[in-house]
């Protein structure tokens, strides 16, 4: 399906689906419940996602792949709308009440039992073989310990006009161009929304669930840790999301600037303090 077909999607609640869609769905987390030893763990941090939450799980129930898989989704303070939609469709469910993103994603990792670890977000829409182009470059490869790739966004109601077409053409050459370039640079753009990452090596490592994290942050801040691990590599996919909060003017997308460190800590001191503690491990 395009991401324009998922229109009727949002908004919907479990009672507003056709019966066909409903049982498709609560016979996808059927099949999910009975995959005993999953070689992919998908972890979805909830918050406040009723709006896409349907339409995010039907993208996951469209995925095709033979490769065993377990969904987890993760109760951040979620609102009492998107827990009841995962309620009624039987979906599996953690808890995590110390708020933020960061200790959302640890509590996921920690209940997952794959290999390899897919972080996602309720408001995306995913390729139909996301699995397989992101996870299988592992066993391929033994040195590399993330995989990542480059969004695309949609409008409201998931529609695309000309000029968000022509926005996403852009925003995939910027980002090409700068994962393409140095060290800090390369890190600052890699985002959580469509990250796979192996899980033997993300454990040690964790999530900096210290930092008052913003999205962008949490992202960043675990590649930077990986980046002197292993390899990384780049999955050219589909992968849609929502646009981003706006923006103070003349401001980039935050990214675990000052105002969001602890004692006052510039960008480049806490790389090298990172990097250091890796070296000394």
């Amino acid at each position: 399906m395009k991401v324009t077909a998922y229109k009727p999607y949002f908004g919907a609640t479990p009672k507003s689906l056709n019966d066909d869609d409903f049982n498709k769905l609560t016979a996808y987390f059927e099949l999910l419940a009975a995959v005993k030893k999953p070689t992919v763990s998908l972890i979805v941090p909830i918050y406040r996602a009723k709006e896409t939450l349907v339409a995010h799980i039907y993208s996951l129930a469209n995925l095709k792949t033979i490769i065993p898989y377990e969904v987890i989704f993760v109760d951040n303070n979620a609102d009492d709308e998107s827990l009841s939609i995962l309620e009624q469709l039987g979906a599996k469910v953690v808890s995590e009440k110390q708020q933020g993103i960061t200790y959302a994603r640890q509590r996921g990792l920690e209940e997952a039992k794959g290999q390899i670890v897919c972080t996602m977000d309720p408001d995306s829409i995913y390729d139909p073989y996301y699995i397989d182009k992101m996870a299988l470059p592992f066993f391929v490869d033994k040195d590399l310990v993330l995989c990542y790739s480059v969004s695309k966004s949609y409008e409201d109601d998931f529609q695309l006009s000309s000029k968000m077409k022509f926005r996403n053409k852009l925003k995939n050459i910027y980002f090409r161009w700068k994962l393409s370039q140095d060290f800090t640079t390369k890190i600052k753009h890699i985002r959580a929304v469509c990250m796979a990452i192996r899980r033997d090596s993300i454990l040690p490592i964790g999530y900096e669930t210290d930092l008052r994290a913003v999205s962008g942050c949490d992202d960043g801040m675990l590649a930077i840790k990986l980046y002197s691990v292993g390899k990384f590599k780049y999955i050219p996919i589909d992968v849609y999301t929502a646009l981003p909060p706006k923006r103070e003017p003349a401001k980039p997308f935050p990214f675990c600037n000052e105002r969001f460190m602890p004692a006052k800590k510039s960008m480049e001191e806490t790389y090298k303090e990172l990097i250091t503690e890796e070296v000394i491990q």
